[in-house]
């Protein structure tokens, strides 16, 4: 399937910013309430929206499918999420956990052993030290400017949701599918099996309440209409057109739109570490794309 340039472009422009908004929901929703009681509501609201949607299919789901999804939504939802809107939740800037958490493309490409095409050599994993460092100097300089009102362990927060993400990348290449369950269907176990592990979070910590402050009730239907529905789809279309290297790139743009966003909407001040740890993470990118191995491969 082929695109115009136009129409490509509005389609990747689509994927940076539907998936950058997540980071901003997550700021709007966890001013006026807890980070699990908003994912709570955000899962169930995607759940029943996917459910109505799906109906009878829903019967012809199998145990295989549901194992192989919970493995994926627990790493890749639960998880990931779990970490990144608690950090936000206490502080951490969106555009910096954004930037911590667009490693994963980069600890993906290290730790794939599979095919000759996957696999991680010197270049891979001096990349991945590179890019590290970078994250570490946005980490010192913001942790240096704003004073010690974040903690560092909200700095590893976002790093431990890119290593679930990661996980779970790596786990659904190594456990296809025989057919392809398409988008809707996959998404909703997940959806669904997360809901579960949200509402035994809120339960747990107490926090589960009826959403009332505007801005949380706001975010709810921004993180399902624009950082779920909007996101994955745009991730599913650029996928039948591009390649998966090609898609995963585009998550580098997320941290830098993600700044520019955070500053517009509330403010969040960049420091002039957190550009040069950018531009440090850029040169571990490179170095990963451009000294590979020459090797012949297909899209």
């Amino acid at each position: 399937m082929k695109r115009s340039p136009l129409g490509l472009l509005l389609l990747q422009s689509a994927f940076v910013l539907s998936w950058s908004s997540g980071y901003i929901g997550a700021k709007l929703g966890t001013q006026g309430g807890g980070a699990f009681n908003l994912l709570f509501w955000r899962f169930l609201l995607v759940s029943v929206c996917l459910g109505l949607f799906l109906n009878v299919r829903l019967m012809q789901v199998s145990w295989a499918q549901i194992r192989h999804y919970a493995v994926i939504g627990f790493l890749s939802q639960f998880a990931y999420l779990s970490c990144l809107y608690v950090a936000i939740q206490n502080g951490l800037p969106p555009g910096i956990a954004a930037i911590i958490a667009a490693l994963q493309p980069l600890m993906t490409a290290a730790l794939s052993t599979g095919s000759d095409t996957e696999r991680s050599g010197g270049w891979q994993w001096a990349g991945l030290l590179i890019s590290f460092v970078g994250v570490a100097i946005v980490i010192a300089g913001q942790y240096g400017q704003s004073g010690q009102g974040v903690g560092l362990v909200m700095y590893l927060l976002p790093l431990a949701a890119a290593l679930g993400l990661t996980l779970a990348t790596l786990y659904e290449r190594r456990s296809l599918q025989k057919n392809d369950a398409g988008l809707v269907l996959p998404l909703f176990i997940q959806s669904l099996l997360t809901l579960i592990g949200f509402t035994g979070a809120v339960l747990y910590t107490d926090t589960l309440s009826i959403p009332s402050d505007p801005n949380v009730l706001i975010s709810i239907v921004w993180l399902t209409v624009f950082s779920t529905f909007i996101a994955y789809l745009s991730l599913w279309m650029l996928l039948r057109v591009m390649t998966a290297t090609r898609v995963a790139a585009l998550v580098y743009l997320e941290p830098p739109v993600t700044l520019v966003w955070a500053a517009l909407m509330f403010g969040d001040v960049i420091y002039g570490a957190t550009y040069a740890g950018m531009a440090v993470v850029v040169a571990g990118l490179l170095l990963v794309r451009v000294k590979r191995p020459a090797v012949a491969c297909t899209s």
